[in-house]
């Protein structure tokens, strides 16, 4: 890097991940999923409703849903007890993790999935509560996309509010959000046993992600943070960045001895000091 701070070295943390991830679209893969809320869990592990994923390089779509296992199991999946709902989530995740094992190579980009209430860990945890054994898909392919726009354009690319940043970002680049739930609405969602409601969302949030990453490679993808946040041009940024380039340092030490050496006769017959 010619010019260097430590925004500037973020961002181009960012940058790398972000062609890490591009560098082979077809062993890259964006996963997003839908759960009863945890919030009204009662701090269990959350119900799984609905996994999609998509192929970067060819955007095909495979989905593993309670909505289609109900069917295939010849069940109604808008009024299912405790116990078949079980049975499908396990029949679900079963097939999900048989998936996992096949593409243990990818690329794993998701939104947020970080943790035990939300994430690759709370599937798992789900998957043994019902019996199940996960197969761990490493952390070294997991890509949280978020993380990687804080890095390129600071954390404050967007707002969280009202809709959270996914749906906030899409709105802000004019992204289709149509079927995708917000948070109170998948809540809701899932009490009403609406699963299907809950898949669709699951499917447009792969392809609201899909399309941010697509603008994101091809810079054009609108945020909230300004130019100068993004590049860290303010005072204290532009004096670090002149600090850690010995070129602009030297020329800036040249500069102020030509102005010195040009404005010292003006000074001396200001001040009265010239012979």
């Amino acid at each position: 890097m010619f010019f260097k701070s430590k925004r500037l070295i973020e961002r181009s943390e960012g940058q790398k991940l972000l062609n890490s991830i591009l560098e082979d679209k077809n062993k890259s893969l964006i996963i997003h999923y839908s759960c009863e809320s945890f919030v009204t869990s009662h701090g269990r592990t959350p119900r799984i409703t609905s996994i999609c994923l998509r192929y970067l390089a060819s955007s095909q779509t495979k989905s593993f849903s309670i909505h289609l296992q109900a069917q295939f199991e010849n069940k109604d999946f808008n009024n299912l007890t405790i116990e078949e709902y079980d049975f499908l989530e396990k029949k679900m995740l079963d097939e999900f993790y048989e998936f996992a094992k096949y593409h243990k190579d990818y690329k794993w980009i998701h939104w947020n999935m970080r943790d035990s209430n939300f994430g690759f860990d709370a599937i798992a945890n789900r998957y043994r509560i019902l019996g199940g054994g996960p197969f761990q898909i490493d952390d070294d392919r997991r890509y949280d996309f978020p993380r990687i726009l804080g890095k390129i354009y600071t954390y404050g690319y967007e707002k969280n509010l009202p809709d959270g940043r996914l749906l906030n970002l899409a709105n802000r680049n004019k992204i289709s959000i149509k079927d995708a739930l917000k948070g109170k609405e998948e809540a809701d969602a899932f009490d009403n046993k609406e699963y299907l409601k809950l898949h669709k969302s699951s499917l447009k949030k792969v392809d609201i992600i899909e399309s941010i990453i697509d603008r994101t490679d091809k810079n054009e993808l609108k945020v909230e943070a300004n130019t100068k946040q993004i590049y860290g041009l303010s005072v204290s940024g532009i004096i670090e960045i002149v600090k850690n380039n010995w070129i602009l340092i030297s020329t800036w030490t040249i500069l102020i001895y030509i102005l010195g050496a040009a404005s010292e006769p003006l000074i001396q017959n200001f001040f009265g000091t010239s012979n």
